[in-house]
């Protein structure tokens, strides 16, 4: 989670970013994104679109680009077993991923799936439905990968995993509006508006986009993906008309299965290659993720071939392309990661989770904390952490009056906002003098101000 300044939290308050009421999430080890920060879009030198992170910024070398899975639909056992906190830490721990995708369900889909995981009767409450008929369902789903995911310290996309999302945008943009408020101030979290159009036109696309994106902009300046039409293999379409984003962060999909698309040259139709019109919209400055590919056919069948596959990585490892395999899952199709014995605690692999292990192999061991102090949790990664200052505990002196903190006595301080169940709501590093509560919702909340060794807690009723 970032931690906010004093003009940083102001600014947030201006623009309606909520306070998170859960209690924070604390990565286990550095990670990715502990090393990266939030992911960007930007420019190079060239002109060329690219994904950045916020430690770096946008310059040329220091584009990033991650790579892992994509959890498969939200709607089978056999795909719903790695929507798990065990399933991520396997995926982290044996697979080296970077960042994992949350491919949830979204509209009135109804299969057979029995979400206990026993023997399916004939009980229709034991069926798997998408988000529009089982809301519950669906959203705690979503909510147990993303806080796997950051407690990995990985990256995770939020992905409305719909052919129909321009019919579905009520239900979407209360959905976004949710995981924005709850998640959208972690780095780890990537927003991905329609997983796959159809026929739709690039401006139906847009429209629907131009609704949901206020909706997490009100909570977040995360990166958000958006996709575009016959499957995501047309983001040039974006060239010159691009979606409406205030913070400008939006990138926008390009989808691949090495078995029926081509990274070069023309296509089977004579046209230009599906890598090809991901080259022209990153050449006009446009920012490309991968968001989902396929070593087999777009069927999700087929035999994965070394050769089509290795010229694909060649492409997506030229333009640092960061991309997410489907699927991370044990259903029957040539796709699937994972072979039938396999189960959320135990990875077994098939032949293209073999090869997609072998291209992730060349991910880090081990990640380096970044210090802009945009980031917190987790260990140091070896770096050397400053040692606090001895200040006298007397020299410090906090009060609370018209609903604002006076800070006295220090240079600086670190404030931390609680509710009174001991959540943590807010940090904010570096305060002198004072400190301004007065956009809070009214109610008891606890405070802790401390500076080097001198530290003081109070509870305060904002009224």
């Amino acid at each position: 989670m970032k931690i906010l300044s004093i003009p940083a939290l102001a600014c947030a308050m201006a623009l309606g970013f909520g306070l998170a009421s859960a209690q924070t999430i604390i990565p286990t080890r550095v990670g990715p994104v502990s090393q990266y920060g939030q992911l960007m879009t930007g420019k190079n030198s060239s002109g060329e679109g690219r994904i950045y992170g916020s430690c770096q910024g946008v310059k040329d070398g220091a584009e990033v680009q991650v790579r892992g899975m994509s959890l498969y639909w939200s709607l089978q056992p056999q795909a719903v077993e790695y929507w798990s906190e065990e399933g991520i830490a396997s995926m982290v721990k044996d697979m080296k991923i970077q960042i994992v995708r949350a491919a949830m369900a979204t509209s009135d889909q109804d299969w057979w799936g029995c979400k206990n995981f026993g023997t399916c009767g004939k009980d229709a409450s034991e069926h798997m439905r998408g988000y529009a008929v089982d809301k519950e369902y669906q959203t705690n789903l979503m909510k147990t990968v993303v806080e796997a995911a950051i407690k990995n310290d990985i990256y995770v996309i939020i992905d409305w995993h719909s052919h129909i999302a321009n019919t579905e945008t009520e239900n979407s943009k209360a959905f976004f509006a949710e995981m924005a408020q709850q998640y959208g101030q972690y780095d780890h979290v990537i927003f991905e508006l329609f997983n796959e159009p159809e026929k739709q036109s690039w401006d139906e696309v847009k429209n629907y986009a131009n609704q949901v994106i206020p909706e997490i902009r009100k909570y977040s300046d995360n990166l958000i993906i958006v996709g575009n039409p016959s499957w995501d293999q047309n983001p040039q379409n974006a060239i010159g008309n691009e979606v409406n984003d205030s913070k400008k962060n939006t990138a926008y999909a390009l989808h691949y299965y090495a078995m029926s698309h081509q990274a070069t040259g023309n296509n089977s139709w004579g046209g230009p290659s599906e890598g090809s019109r991901g080259l022209e919209a990153m050449k006009a400055g446009l920012s490309i993720f991968i968001s989902e590919w396929g070593t087999g056919s777009a069927d999700g069948k087929g035999t994965p071939g070394q050769s089509q596959n290795q010229e694909w990585q060649t492409y997506v490892d030229k333009y640092k392309l960061s991309w997410a395999n489907w699927s991370a899952s044990h259903i029957a199709e040539g796709t699937a990661a994972f072979a039938s014995g396999s189960n959320k605690n135990s990875l077994q692999y098939t032949a293209s989770g073999n090869m997609v292990k072998g291209f992730l192999s060349t991910n880090p061991e081990t990640y380096t904390k970044c210090n802009d102090g945009s980031q917190q949790g987790g260990d140091q990664g070896g770096q050397q952490q400053a040692i606090n200052s001895f200040v006298p505990a007397s020299a410090l002196n906090v009060t609370f009056s018209n609903k604002a903190l006076e800070i006295s006595g220090v240079n600086a301080a670190n404030v931390e906002l609680f509710d009174l169940k001991g959540n943590k709501l807010m940090m904010i590093d570096g305060v002198s003098g004072s400190l301004s509560l007065a956009k809070l919702p009214a109610g008891m909340y606890m405070v802790k101000v401390s500076s080097g060794s001198a530290h003081q807690a109070k509870v305060i009723h904002l009224k």
